[in-house]
């Protein structure tokens, strides 16, 4: 999924936005008129809730020939780009860009919450001739003046229809520290999920991470958020290494959980190849077991078992019993052998092969 562009700033003077307003209010009027949307939806409601606004986008974009008497580009035509300016000067983009900025304005400021503030306060003394002047703390009931900056911040990327239903997500789950850190790629974050799931890491470790990953910090967020935690675990190097060995099965890798990475660590570069994109789905039980092999023997039971098990072999391997039900015992087999390594590829693969019924009735029984 690639990362959406921002359309350019929009700066609109009073007379192009008494002209969008007109014109919102008679596209609201004609999809109304149609049964298309709601007839009690005011032109407030469109600017002040997510939901209604939404809804009302996605009517228009799947019926737009029914207002093509109302939205005209310059020349008179009907607008099927919408990049293309109208009549009021400015594109549908930068109009959708406008509207989904000042619904995000109401959300917040509809959140008002009781926060302290510091004031200068000036007190008078000795019959009014000596004035004191001083700081004191007090509370105030209003829109918190540090939500109010982290709005500024986000409304520079905000301008698509879609994120409508992530705009509650911004508000509860990223603080101002952690959306300058992530900055343009939020626009990567297409699930208020996925808005939460990044929203669990402190400004320090998404700095981190966006330091060492680079321009893959945004596929980071479009694919696996949850990855964040694993990237944050490894040094530049260490990141490269993996990113270019496991490719997109990275950032289930990254995503994996710290423990796992513990029986990772003690892998060096050579072993960790041979086991490739398992990487991504086994599990710590079943890596530790198979590191009890050197690294040829390790090549011979990694190969074996992707030949017998194929697309079911994330199910065998990442499964923790499979360890101490199965696996341990054709370790320890292995460690036995000592036919030379194609050799034991050969026949090694014919025993993986005949384990193939005993290994599908065991994960039947599993839960």
């Amino acid at each position: 999924m690639a990362v959406p562009i921002l359309p350019p700033p929009v700066d609109i003077d009073s007379e192009a936005k008494k002209g969008i307003i007109d014109g919102l209010k008679k596209v609201l009027a004609c999809l109304q008129q149609d049964g298309l949307v709601d007839g009690a939806i005011t032109y407030q409601d469109l600017i002040s809730k997510p939901d209604v606004l939404d809804g009302f986008i996605r009517a228009f974009v799947a019926n737009r020939g029914k207002c093509d008497g109302i939205v005209k580009a310059k020349d008179g035509q009907p607008v099927r780009d919408d990049d293309k300016a109208l009549v009021c000067g400015v594109s549908l983009n930068q109009v959708q860009q406008l509207l989904v900025r000042t619904c995000a304005k109401k959300l917040f400021e509809s959140d008002k919450t009781p926060h302290k503030v510091t004031e200068t306060v000036t007190k008078k003394a000795l019959f009014g001739l000596i004035k004191k002047t001083q700081q004191v703390e007090v509370t105030r009931h209003g829109v918190d003046p540090v939500e109010e900056r982290k709005l500024r911040e986000l409304a520079n990327y905000l301008a698509f229809g879609w994120q409508l239903p992530l705009l509650a997500a911004y508000r509860d789950h990223l603080s101002y520290q952690q959306l300058m850190e992530i900055g343009e790629d939020v626009v990567a974050l297409r699930t208020p999920e996925d808005v939460a799931t990044v929203g669990k890491f402190e400004p320090a470790i998404l700095k981190k991470v966006k330091t060492a990953a680079g321009p893959d910090f945004a596929d980071i967020l479009v694919n696996r958020p949850q990855a964040i935690a694993g990237v944050a675990v490894w040094n530049r190097d260490m990141y490269e290494f993996y990113r270019k060995m496991l490719g997109d099965a990275a950032w289930a890798f990254f995503a994996r959980e710290k423990e796992f990475f513990n029986v990772v660590a003690s892998l060096d570069k050579p072993v960790a190849r041979v086991f490739g994109d398992v990487l991504a789905f086994v599990a710590s039980e079943n890596l530790a077991e198979i590191q009890r092999l050197n690294i040829d023997k390790i090549e011979v039971l990694v190969t074996s078992l992707r030949v017998a098990f194929g697309p079911k072999l994330p199910q065998v391997l990442g499964h923790p019993n499979f360890s101490k039900d199965i696996l341990r015992k054709v370790v320890d087999n292995l460690l036995h052998m000592s036919q030379e390594k194609d050799k034991l590829m050969t026949s090694f693969g014919l025993t993986c092969k005949a384990m193939v019924p005993t290994v599908t009735e065991w994960l039947a029984k599993q839960r």
